[in-house]
């Protein structure tokens, strides 16, 4: 009796230690992911692109939360374009461009919570600028 139990608890510590080394499986990264919050009580309109691609717009709501995403050619393909974003950096009547350029991350779908995340925030106590950050 005592043999069948060392032997049954070997067995499970044997196959508990398979699944532990056992290799996971990992979806494929498919896109090249940026995030972006607004996290201003400003209205932000940017102008955007990947690498040498169309330029578009997109308009951010105080609060707004927007993913952009660049699909690869194949499965795990290891390059994506650089994002190129402009935006209106001064609160007031005056203009101020600013120009960026942001990375991705690689991920297996197109989702907010899988982007490199960026964010628009005052740059100053007056709240008059706004800048966007990296917020890794």
């Amino acid at each position: 009796m005592i043999h069948t139990g060392r032997r049954t608890l070997a067995v499970s510590l044997a196959a508990a230690a398979l699944l532990l080394i056992a290799p996971t499986a990992k979806a494929a990264d498919r896109f090249a992911v940026i995030s972006i919050a607004n996290e201003t009580n400003a209205n932000i309109t940017v102008s955007y692109h990947w690498g040498d691609g169309q330029r578009k717009t997109h308009f951010f709501r105080p609060g707004a939360k927007h993913w952009f995403s660049w699909k690869y050619p194949r499965p795990d393909y290891d390059r994506s374009p650089d994002f190129f974003i402009s935006f209106d950096a001064d609160t007031t009547s005056q203009r101020y461009g600013e120009d960026k350029r942001l990375h991705g991350y690689r991920a297996p779908e197109e989702n907010y919570d899988l982007g490199n995340k960026y964010a628009f925030r005052y740059n100053g106590p007056s709240k008059r600028y706004i800048e966007i950050y990296d917020t890794r």
